[in-house]
């Protein structure tokens, strides 16, 4: 088994649990919904990326990949490697750790329930699905562009007029943060400091959030087509953890979708 204070040029993807300071939470990032965890799960696998065992938070780690999720049995599979030695400690552990990223956010989570089987012919290591795990993303939001050809829309409660009056504007991007928009409603002021509340984003094949925006800087850009539009950058104010949770979801979505292509 590899110690990773002598090995880290050996496996430069190599990445260790996060220590969080008193000043924040470490369930602040995390992901309880069992739609989101295997969502991500399956989009580690499917992307074949390298992950990180610590056996008890020690500092000897194994390097892996998941092979197959059983929904069933809530398990997955995860490569045993070609020296016995070096996954001995693994099979005796408390609590194996998981660190790897995906779309370049850091995810961790514990398994408790570890052993040895064959799968396919093959020595594996079998562990349960976690019940939760901790999505890290701390100093900025990974932004994905919307599509050209059917852009997101958000739908905008027009203040001052009554429920049914809406404006519905043009996403450029989106992101766990916020979102931009092209500004040309000849209603919405998207002027910095504007706060506009209950605005709804359908995300396909996800679902719709609801969502309070406050507009943050507003700049000329030229689009792809050659047009100048006014790009209006806005925060999520107090975002839901259901609701980020539904953005990452699509954010995972459209970048394997783009990868695929």
């Amino acid at each position: 088994m590899l110690r990773a204070s002598d090995q880290m040029t050996e496996a430069t993807n190599v990445l260790v649990p996060t220590q969080f300071s008193q000043e924040e939470s470490r369930e602040n990032f995390r992901i309880h919904s069992e739609i989101d965890i295997l969502f991500i799960l399956r989009g580690i696998m499917q992307t074949n990326s390298l992950i990180t065992l610590y056996p008890d938070y020690a500092s000897d780690f194994i390097l892996a990949s998941i092979i197959a999720i059983g929904t069933d049995k809530r398990e997955m599979v995860i490569d045993y490697g070609t020296n016995d030695k070096n996954c001995q400690k693994a099979l005796h552990c408390k609590e194996l750790v998981f660190v790897t990223t995906q779309n370049r956010v850091k995810i961790e989570f514990v398994c408790d329930q570890i052993k040895k089987t064959q799968y396919k012919g093959k020595d594996v290591i079998v562990v349960n699905i976690p019940e939760s795990l901790l999505r890290i993303q701390r100093r900025s939001y990974f932004r994905i562009t919307t599509p050209i050809v059917k852009p997101l829309k958000c739908i905008i409660p027009i203040p001052g007029k009554d429920s049914s009056a809406k404006a519905e504007v043009a996403l450029l991007d989106i992101s766990c943060g916020g979102i931009a928009v092209i500004d040309q409603h000849p209603i919405i002021n998207f002027d910095p400091g504007m706060i506009y509340s209950d605005c709804k984003i359908v995300l396909p094949d996800i679902g719709t959030i609801t969502v309070n925006i406050q507009v943050k800087n507003t700049y000329e850009i030229t689009l792809r087509n050659g047009q100048n539009c006014m790009r209006a950058g806005c925060q999520f104010i107090e975002l839901k953890a259901s609701m980020e949770a539904m953005i990452q979801r699509y954010i995972i979505k459209q970048e394997q979708m783009r990868k695929v292509k």
